[in-house]
C-alpha cells in the first residue's frame, strides 16, 4: 500500500482555492487506498511535516500550493521544505501545485534521488474556471497514483489534459482562462529518472501580482507567490 503526506495551507485567496483542490487529491487516495497522513492549516508546517517523513515509510509527498524557486511553504508563510531538508524526499515522489519550485527546490530533490511534479514559473488561474484548473492541476495525480502511469507518459497526458482544457474554455468565451491554463501546462515539468531538469526560460507571468481582479470581466485572476 502506498502512503502519502498531503500538506494544504490556507491563509490568503490562492490558498483557499488549493485547499479546495486538494480536497479531491485527498479523495482520491482513499478510494485506491493509499494511506494519506494529512496536515492542513496549523499542521501545514515545517515541523509537523519533517516529523511525518522521518516517522515512516512515505512514498509520496503532495503539496498544495504556495512556493518559491528553493521551498514549499507551509501554513506560517515559512519553508516546509527547502535545500536544508529536501534530503527527507530522497527516493519519494512530490507532487505539487507550488510556482516556481521546479526551478531550483525539484532539482535539488531530482539530485538526491527523489521525483519530482511541479512548475516552473508562477501558477495562476482564474475564479470564473475554477472546476476546469481543478481538473488540470489534478489530473496528474490521478495518471501516476491511481492509473499507475509511467512518469513521462503520465507527464504527457496531463499536458494534453491542459491543452484540451484550453480549448474548451475558449470555447465558453473564457480566454484569460485559456491563456492561463495553456501557460501552466507549459511550465509543468516531471524529474524522474529517464527525464533530467532543463533550463526553460522565463515566463511573462512572473510579473503579476496576486490577486489582479480583471474589472468588467466578472473574474479574478489568482497567482501563487
Amino acid at each position: 500500500m502506498l502512503k502519502a503526506i498531503l500538506v494544504r495551507p490556507r491563509f490568503d485567496s490562492a490558498t483557499e482555492h488549493t485547499y479546495a483542490f486538494a480536497k479531491d487529491i485527498l479523495e482520491m487516495c482513499q478510494k485506491a487506498g493509499i494511506e494519506v497522513i494529512e496536515l492542513a492549516e496549523e499542521d501545514a508546517v515545517r515541523k509537523l511535516v519533517e516529523k511525518s517523513l522521518t516517522a515512516g515509510d512515505m512514498d509520496i509527498y503532495i503539496h498544495y500550493d504556495h512556493g518559491d524557486e528553493g521551498a514549499l511553504i507551509g501554513q506560517d508563510e515559512k519553508a516546509c521544505i527547502d535545500s536544508k531538508n529536501c534530503k527527507l524526499l530522497a527516493n519519494k515522489d512530490v507532487y505539487t501545485l507550488a510556482c516556481l519550485s521546479g526551478k531550483s527546490l525539484g532539482v535539488d530533490i531530482w539530485n538526491q534521488g527523489g521525483r519530482f511534479w511541479g512548475y516552473i514559473e508562477v501558477v495562476s488561474f482564474t475564479t470564473d474556471a475554477l472546476e476546469e484548473f481543478k481538473r488540470a492541476f489534478n489530473c496528474g495525480f490521478e495518471f501516476l497514483f491511481i492509473n499507475g502511469e509511467e512518469h513521462n507518459a503520465a507527464l504527457a497526458q496531463a499536458k494534453a489534459e491542459f491543452d484540451s482544457l484550453a480549448v474548451e474554455l475558449v470555447g465558453k468565451g473564457k480566454t484569460i482562462a485559456a491563456i492561463f491554463m495553456r501557460m501552466n501546462g507549459d511550465n509543468m515539468v516531471c524529474y524522474n529518472a529517464n527525464s533530467k531538469p532543463e533550463e526553460k526560460e522565463g515566463c511573462l507571468l512572473a510579473i503579476l501580482k496576486s490577486p489582479i481582479r480583471l474589472w468588467g470581466l466578472g473574474l479574478e485572476l489568482i497567482r501563487g507567490r
